[in-house]
């Protein structure tokens, strides 16, 4: 049996989380650096798309990475920009590519975006974020099929917006890791003119309707720019 990348990386998710559940309930080893007013965060997620029926059957997601700079602008509220790149590839077998052609077709989202987070701290060791992002991204789209000259067949402009919930475990030193969980919605959605065809074998003009959305699964660093000075 063959296992996919993701199903590996959703295995290594949900050990990760086992970890900080029952790490979060020791006593701590020394003192524990909250999180400071302006933080740096980082994260690497495997997308899984959701939007439509080819989408769901062809498309799998590679990478969504994200970074950001946030700063607390009043109370446990935060402010930020940052910046995003997803990356999705066709599975060959799912869109019916005969055996000796290959389409070698990719789906790549990125932009900036503005980010309005909220954390809520249960533990000294343990902070929860409420996060939304909204923000511009362009979709490029291309296969063997489209011309030599043309890497990105076809450009898309549109908007995003992405809910999303964080699971931090603190540290003694200005690094946190978390866990990320989000849903992405996109304004654009796929054709098969995209990627230089008028159509994909076994699938009606249908099964295309729906703009692009994914889940997003995965884990962070979160780098607080100013460490807490420990009163003894």
């Amino acid at each position: 049996m063959i296992i996919k990348n993701k199903h590996i990386g959703l295995l290594i998710i949900l050990l990760l989380f086992s970890w900080v559940s029952s790490f979060s309930q020791e006593e701590k080893l020394g003192p524990i650096q909250p999180i400071s007013k302006f933080l740096i965060k980082t994260n690497f997620k495997l997308p899984f798309p959701t939007s439509n029926h080819f989408m769901n059957k062809v498309a799998d997601g590679v990478i969504d990475l994200n970074g950001s700079f946030n700063f607390k602008f009043f109370k446990e509220f935060y402010a930020g920009v940052g910046y995003k790149y997803s990356y999705f590839k066709l599975d060959e077998i799912q869109a019916r590519a005969a055996t000796n052609k290959i389409y070698d077709g990719k789906i790549i989202q990125q932009g900036f975006y503005g980010e309005l987070s909220y954390f809520f701290h249960p533990y000294e060791i343990l902070s929860i974020e409420a996060n939304f992002q909204v923000g511009q991204e362009s979709i490029s789209a291309t296969s063997v099929l489209c011309p030599a000259d043309s890497p990105g067949h076809m450009l898309k402009k549109g908007l995003f917006y992405s809910p999303n919930i964080n699971l931090y475990l603190k540290t003694e030193e200005v690094f946190s890791f978390y866990l990320s969980l989000g849903y992405q919605f996109s304004s654009t959605g796929f054709q098969p003119e995209d990627m230089c065809r008028t159509s994909f074998d076994n699938y009606k003009a249908e099964d295309y309707n729906g703009n692009y959305q994914h889940i997003n699964v995965g884990f962070g660093i979160g780098i607080s720019l100013i460490k807490h000075k420990n009163k003894l």
